[in-house]
C-alpha cells in the first residue's frame, strides 16, 4: 500500500470520528435545546449537514480502502512476478556461466588434444634418434681419446708439427662431441617435456590439509637448494591458516605446481643475488577467501619484464637457459589450476618482486576420496 494512501485513509478516518463525537454532542444540545424550546432549528441544521458530511467521508473511505487493497495485490502480485524474473535471470546468468565455463573447457581440451596428436607422433620418432646420437657421441669421446693416447705413443715417430696438428685435431672433434652430448641432452629434456604434455592431469582429486601441503612442498625445495639458501641467507617464511582446512584436491598434480613456482622463485631470487647484494626473500601464504583457497607465493628477485608477463604461461617459453629448463612449468601448472576451476595469476616488477596467485575452489562438488583411502 503506497504511503499517500495509508495518510488519507488515516486523515479520513480521524474526520470521521470527529464527525461522530459532534454529532453525539448535537444530539445532546438538541434534547437540551427542545427542553429549553430555543436554538431547535439551527441545531437540526447543523446535525444534517454533520450526518451528510460523515456519510460522504465513510463513501470516500471505502473507496480508498478498496483501491488501496486493489494497489497492494497488484504491489504483491508484482512483487511475486518481479522474484520470480530475479530468479529465472539468476538461473539463465549461471547457465551462461556454466556454458561460457564448458566452452572453455572444450576449447582448452580441443587445443591440449591438437597438441597432443602433434605431439604423440613425433615423440618416439625423434627420441629413438636423438638416443643413438647422444650414445654415439659419448662413444666418441672416448674413441678419440684412446686415439690420443695411441698417438701420444707414437709421439717420437711422428713429426712435432704433425703431432701438434693430430693433437689439435681430436681436442677440436672433442669439444664437438661434448656439444653434440649437451645439446642433444637438451633436446631429450624437450621432447620429454612434449611427452608431459599428453599425460592426463584431471581427476583423481582427494580431501587434503592445504596447510600441510604447501609446509612439504617447501620444505622439499628447501632441502633441494640447502646450499644456495644458506649461501645466499635466503629467508623462507610460511604464514598458513590458523586452523587446518581440508580442501579437494589432486595432490600430486597440486604438489607439481607448488614444487615449480617454488623453483622459479629461488632461481629469480639467487640471479637477483649474482648481480648485487640484498636480502633475498621467499614468503608463502595462505588465505581463505570466501569459498575459495588463494596461495600466494611472493620473491623479491629478478621479477619479470612487461614485454613478456603475458607469455610466461605459454607451452615451450622461458627465458632460462636451453639447458635448465623446457618452457612448460608454468603452462602446464596452470593447466592444473583450471582442471581444479581455479585461476594461476602473476603480477611483477622488473627487479623488483614476482608473485604468484594459486586461487581453487575449497570444494570441487565431486565425489572425493579420503586421504587413507588414497595411500591404500
Amino acid at each position: 500500500m503506497a504511503d499517500f494512501n495509508v495518510k488519507e485513509i488515516q486523515q479520513l478516518k480521524l474526520k470521521i470520528q470527529i464527525a461522530e463525537k459532534s454529532l453525539l454532542v448535537g444530539v445532546v444540545a438538541t434534547g437540551f435545546a427542545i427542553y429549553y424550546d430555543t436554538f431547535f432549528g439551527p441545531l437540526v441544521l447543523v446535525l444534517i449537514i454533520l450526518l451528510i458530511v460523515r456519510s460522504r467521508w465513510k463513501k470516500k473511505l471505502k473507496q480508498k480502502e478498496y483501491l488501496a487493497k486493489i494497489v497492494e495485490e497488484r504491489t504483491i502480485e508484482l512483487r511475486v512476478q518481479r522474484d520470480q524474473v530475479m530468479q529465472e535471470s539468476e538461473k539463465l546468468s549461471n547457465a551462461l556461466d556454466a556454458l561460457a565455463e564448458a566452452q572453455d573447457e572444450l576449447v582448452r581440451n580441443e587445443r591440449l588434444a591438437t597438441v597432443g596428436q602433434l605431439t604423440k607422433g613425433l615423440v618416439d620418432r625423434i627420441l629413438n634418434p636423438l638416443n643413438y646420437i647422444n650414445n654415439f657421441a659419448s662413444l666418441s669421446v672416448d674413441l678419440v681419446a684412446e686415439l690420443k693416447k695411441n698417438i701420444t705413443d707414437e709421439q717420437a715417430v711422428m713429426t712435432k708439427e704433425l703431432y701438434v696438428d693430430s693433437v689439435e685435431i681430436l681436442e677440436m672433434i672433442t669439444n664437438n662431441l661434448q656439444k653434440i652430448t649437451e645439446h642433444g641432452a637438451n633436446t631429450v629434456r624437450i621432447v620429454k617435456a612434449m611427452e608431459e604434455l599428453l599425460k592426463d592431469h584431471k581427476g583423481n582429486f582427494t580431501a587434503a590439509d592445504i596447510n600441510n601441503l604447501c609446509k612439504v612442498n617447501l620444505d622439499v625445495v628447501t632441502k633441494l637448494y640447502d646450499k644456495e639458501i644458506e649461501e645466499k641467507q635466503i629467508e623462507l617464511t610460511f604464514e598458513g591458516l590458523a586452523l587446518p582446512l581440508m580442501i579437494d584436491i589432486n595432490i600430486e598434480q597440486m604438489s607439481k605446481v607448488l614444487l615449480n613456482i617454488y623453483r622459479n622463485a629461488l632461481y629469480a631470487l639467487l640471479k637477483k643475488a649474482e648481480k648485487e647484494t640484498y636480502s633475498p626473500k621467499l614468503q608463502v601464504r595462505v588465505r581463505r577467501e570466501g569459498q575459495f583457497i588463494v596461495i600466494y607465493i611472493h620473491d623479491n628477485g629478478i621479477g619479470i619484464e612487461e614485454s613478456i608477463k603475458n607469455r610466461v604461461f605459454e607451452p615451450f617459453f622461458t627465458t632460462k637457459p636451453t639447458s635448465e629448463a623446457s618452457g612448460i612449468g608454468l603452462y602446464l601448472s596452470r593447466e592444473v589450476v583450471l582442471n581444479h576451476k581455479g585461476i594461476l595469476t602473476v603480477t611483477s616488477e622488473k627487479n623488483n618482486f614476482t608473485e604468484f596467485e594459486v586461487k581453487v575452489p575449497i570444494h570441487q562438488n565431486i565425489e572425493i576420496k579420503e586421504a587413507s583411502d588414497e595411500s591404500e
